[in-house]
């Protein structure tokens, strides 16, 4: 099956896929603070649910050959007034479900959101890993997105 764009009938598949990963980065060693809370998956699938019909979000997926909802990928258009390109694309999750990796799922989703973004004349993406993610790491670099900028974070 090919990318599809996702709606409130993909709710609870697409909170199981966003729970997963916010496992996953709860599960990192990180500074001891930085923790996603419970239900957290629920809220952030519900706002993008609302938010997928203002044209400025992408909220798309893929279903493989049995129907199921294998991988996600959430973006929304991002403005900066400030810069000289006045927009981006932020890329805010993006996960494959586990067992499902390394299927070209997430290439076809990635593909399709790089040209919802070239037609929406925008010339660039961004997003945000964590850097202890290694998996998440090696895959943007293999995907061509580079190290921009550096979030620093300081515990106090």
């Amino acid at each position: 099956m090919p990318v599809i764009s996702l709606g409130f009938e993909d709710r609870e598949e697409s909170i199981e896929l966003v729970n997963q990963f916010f496992k996953k980065i709860n599960s990192l060693d990180l500074d001891g603070l930085f923790k996603i809370r419970p239900r957290a998956a629920v809220k952030f699938v519900d706002i993008y649910l609302k938010l997928a019909c203002t044209n400025r979000v992408l909220f798309q997926g893929y279903r493989d050959e049995s129907g199921e909802l294998v991988s996600l990928l959430i973006a929304r258009i991002e403005e900066k007034p400030f810069l000289q390109e006045e927009r981006t694309v932020y890329i805010d999750i993006a996960v494959t479900k586990r067992g499902k990796k390394k299927k070209g799922y997430m290439t076809s989703l990635l593909e399709s959101a790089e040209q919802w973004t070239r037609e929406q004349g925008i010339q660039s993406m961004e997003l945000r890993a964590i850097k202890e993610n290694e998996e998440a790491m090696e895959y943007w670099k293999s995907k061509n997105f580079e190290e921009f900028y550096v979030r620093f974070r300081k515990r106090l």
